[in-house]
Order: structure tokens, then sequence, then C-alpha cells
């Protein structure tokens, strides 16, 4: 069908031109195909800028000896390695080759590389505009540098020190922004570690999740936003949005009381590949009392998972407010609790010699009214309501 219209298309154009130039053929010939060759290229073009889903992580290009605190020496020596595709910034301070390069480096003992240097490069995406701090640790130096400016973020200069952490901040935009690390190391030990912290994130090594290795393409990045804010009744509300999704099975909301060892929470259908927006939400009805930290697993079926940024909340323990009713009662009476997500709480009897009489667990977690049935002879008790935000005391009469 293609050839056909363009068949069509060029004895049309063919006759448009052979009129608009007084009959010469050959010329008019030239035009049209000119003119069909832009019909034909026009699709591609336009495929080649469209944007294209971001590849998580950093590319590196690994160089034989050491870079001596100039950037000038990644742009007039070749690299050894070309674009190596890395997660994250982790390298731990170690002898060994941790940075797998193998005999780019030199050797002057076993297992033991030096005199090697490193450039990585790519793209950070910011969820939430703000100020970020940045830690570079590293052995030996390294440079930090964000959106092509001349002055870098911060660095380590020199090679006579162990592993060291040095600081620095910027307030960021929210969106892309380019980003390059300088690392060079030159004898002993070697590593090369970056976190940072921003609005609502506490320190953590920068994610793969916001890391990506394309550093000239137009991306679509997949996680937009993550948020992590408080809702009624002291639940956590936690909202993401993707700019695109390539080959996602799903997401995993996790969750830590100590921002190291994550728990699922709650898993949701992903977009499978998709170059448009979508919008997620889910809850944590039950958040520890003190701090609750959170992220997102991005699962792929085609690579291993990919981790959002660390959101942190503190859940601040309010009064606890206990309603007994009805007064007088028949022996049975009711109770409302707020806030009504404490969990599980312990309910005691206490007659008036101060003998424990009665003793129930109650979920509290629904919010309800709970009944209770204690099933005691008429007179005075005390009540005691033990919970996770406090314990409540009153005395109360039953039968009466």
């Amino acid at each position: 069908m293609i050839p056909i219209i363009l068949t069509m298309l060029f004895i049309y154009m063919r006759q448009v031109f052979f009129g608009l130039i007084g009959g010469n053929s050959r010329f008019s010939n030239c035009l049209v195909a000119l003119f069909c060759l832009g019909v034909l290229l026009a699709p591609a073009a336009r495929a080649q800028s469209l944007p294209v889903v971001g590849s998580p992580g950093l590319s590196v290009d690994y160089y034989r000896g050491y870079f001596y605190d100039s950037p000038s020496f990644f742009t007039t020596n070749a690299p050894a390695i070309r674009n190596r595709p890395v997660e994250q910034l982790n390298f731990a301070e170690a002898e060994h080759d941790n940075f797998k390069v193998g005999n780019v480096a030199t050797y002057y003992a076993p297992d033991r590389p030096d005199e090697f240097s490193a450039r990585f490069q790519g793209q950070l995406y910011v969820t939430t505009a703000g100020e970020y701090t940045f830690y570079l640790g590293s052995d030996d130096a390294a440079y930090v540098w964000l959106d092509n400016d001349p002055q870098p973020v911060t660095f380590n200069k020199g090679d006579s020190f162990p592993f060291r952490e040095v600081q620095g901040t910027r307030v960021l935009t929210a969106g892309l922004h380019n980003l390059r690390v300088d690392y060079g190391e030159h004898g002993g030990s070697q590593g090369l570690v970056l976190h940072y912290s921003g609005p609502d994130m506490p320190k953590q090594l920068v994610p793969n999740g916001v890391l990506y290795n394309q550093t000239v393409a137009a991306i679509r990045p997949t996680l937009m936003q993550f948020d992590a804010t408080l809702a009624i009744g002291q639940q956590v509300a936690l909202k993401w949005k993707t700019a695109a999704e390539e080959n996602c099975t799903g997401f995993v909301v996790q969750k830590s009381v100590d921002g190291e060892t994550f728990t699922d929470l709650v898993r949701q259908p992903g977009g499978a590949t998709s170059m448009t927006t979508h919008a997620y939400d889910a809850m944590d009805p039950q958040p520890a009392m003190g701090w609750n930290f959170y992220r997102l697993q991005q699962l792929r079926s085609d690579r291993e998972p990919v981790y959002s940024p660390i959101k942190a909340i503190e859940i601040k323990p309010i009064e606890l407010v206990v309603n007994v009713y009805p007064v007088p009662n028949n022996g049975t009476f009711y109770l409302d609790v707020q806030p009504a997500n404490v969990g599980t709480a312990v309910l005691k009897l206490i007659d008036m010699s101060g003998r424990q009489v009665y003793h129930q667990e109650i979920s509290l977690s629904n919010g309800s009214l709970q009944k209770i049935e204690p099933g005691m002879s008429t007179g005075l008790y005390m009540l005691k309501l033990t919970t996770s935000s406090g314990t409540f005391s009153r005395k109360i009469s039953l039968g009466i």
C-alpha cells in the first residue's frame, strides 16, 4: 500500500512542480524526489526527537592512570572501559578490586588495584524542590558536579588521606539535573560512596530510581513524585506519580522504623510499558510511634528492582481519649477510643479491694465501638485500658 501511495504522490507532485517551473522535467523530478524523501524521513526524525524512558543508574568510563585533581584528564585521555552501567555510587572502602577495573589498574600487589581514574555521568531526578545536601565519601580524590556548574558541589582533593566524607549543599528545582562524579585511585585502599538528604528525606544512598545513565538524550523519568504525609487518625498517606514506565509489573511500598531494614507494606500493579502519566496511592493504617520510613520498590520484568528515595515522617503521641457508656448500664458497656489506630489494647477491671477480676485484649485498629460484656456482678470497678499511646484509668459502675 505504501509504495502505491508514494507512486501516486510522485506523479501528482511531478505535475505540480512541472507546471510551476515551466516544463523542465529533469528539475521537476529532482524536486519531487526531495519532497518524497522528506516525507519518508519525517517520521524517523520525529521518532528520534521523542523522549525515551530513562534507564536507571549511571554510566562510567574507566581510565588508566591517576587524574591528579584535573578534570581535563578525562578529555585528553581515552578511556580503557567505556559506558559501563552502574546502579549507584556505593563502592565501600576496600583493598581489593571492588570497582572491577581489572587490568586498567596497576597492581603493586595481587588483587590490590592502584593508578586508575573514573568519570561517572548521568542525570539526577529531583522529586521535590528544595535544599539538598550531598555527602561524598572517597579514597582518594573525588568531585561531584551538577548542571555543568564550574564549581563542584563538594570534593575530596588530593591523595594523602584515608577514606573520608565531605559534604556540600545545593538548592535544586524539581526535575532532571546533569550529574558528574570524577574519581581517582592513587595508592592503597579505594572507595567511593555518594549519599544525599533533602526535604522529608533522611541521609541515604542516592538510589537508582532517581539516576538515569543517559547524558544527552531526552528522557522521561519514571518516578516524578513520592510523598508520605500524615492523614486523619495518625495514618500515613503515600502517593506517587510516574511520567513513564518500562516493563513495570508492580510497585511495592516498603516501610521501616530504623531506615535500614524494610518490610513490604502493600503491593500495587504497575503500568507495564507506557509513556503516559500514572498516579498511585496507598495508606499505612498503623504507623509506629516515632519515625517511620517509606520507600518504593519498582518491580520490572527485564531487570532487578528499582528503588525510590526514602521518605521519613514522625508520628507523635497524642492524648488518649476514652469514653465509656451508657452510664448507668446493665453490666454491658461500650468503649469509644481516640485515636482509633492505636492497635491492640489491654482492658482490665479491678474491684474496690484492688483485685483484678477481668482481663481482655481488644483491637482498636478499625475505629469502631468496642462492646464489652464482662459478666461481672453489680458494683464499682476501676477500668484500666493500656495501649501503645498510654494508659487510661477511670472508675465505672456495672449493673447500677
